[in-house]
């Protein structure tokens, strides 16, 4: 796990060996201010890695307990689970009468969600689906094919969005990196320093899909 005042450190330091540059001065002038701009902007740059990071790599990964899990069955074959408030995608999720986890879940306006709507193409258990959606209030669930019987959760991790106070965990090698290199392509955005913004945007991409890594 690194804290956040860890990865907002990580975000200065890099900032810093740019050398001469107009907005290094903040650093200076009102580190607390600049501090602030670092932290306000780690969500941001959490969310954009996760989206860009090649497939298997994890970043910020949680785990829900089976004890805790709410699964609904709709009776048709199919069911839902709640999520936290903190979800944004699966990573793995297993219910026992399924063969193999899923690890993708599929939009709601996908062919595979499409599949689902009738019991001749809906997935079965050698290889079950997971759709995103919506309970009747509007949270957002995760919809389970196929559901039948007394289904009882095996795993479910997921990532979280970011929070200041929990600061960054569950994260495979480099991501951790790209989310600060991620963060500094913001905060030159922000400054209205594009090249500078472009070359940190740039190695953080390379992190995300694994074609560079930093020895430390």
């Amino acid at each position: 796990m690194i804290a956040t005042e860890e990865l907002v450190k990580r975000v200065r330091v890099l900032v810093n060996e740019v050398g001469d540059d107009v907005s290094v001065s903040l650093l200076s002038d009102d580190a607390r201010s600049f501090d602030k701009s670092i932290e306000a902007l780690l969500p941001q740059a959490v969310s954009l890695v996760q989206k860009n990071k090649a497939q298997g790599k994890r970043v910020n990964a949680r785990c829900v307990s089976p004890g805790n899990a709410e699964l609904h069955d709709n009776g048709d074959g199919s069911g839902y689970m709640a999520v936290p408030r903190d979800f944004v995608s699966v990573l793995s999720l297993k219910l026992d009468c399924w063969e193999r986890e899923c690890t993708i879940l599929y939009p709601v306006i996908s062919r595979q969600a499409a599949c689902q709507a009738s019991p001749h193409t809906r997935a079965g258990a050698c290889r079950p689906v997971c759709v995103e959606g919506t309970d009747s209030a509007g949270n957002r669930v995760v919809n389970l094919y196929p559901f039948k019987g007394e289904v009882v959760l095996e795993r479910f991790v997921y990532e979280a969005s970011f929070d200041a106070k929990a600061g960054l965990d569950g994260y495979d090698s480099g991501m951790d990196d790209a989310v600060a290199y991620q963060c500094a392509a913001l905060l030159y955005n922000m400054f209205e320093k594009y090249d500078a913004a472009s070359a940190f945007l740039s190695h953080a991409l390379a992190l995300c899909n694994g074609s560079i890594t930093i020895n430390k």
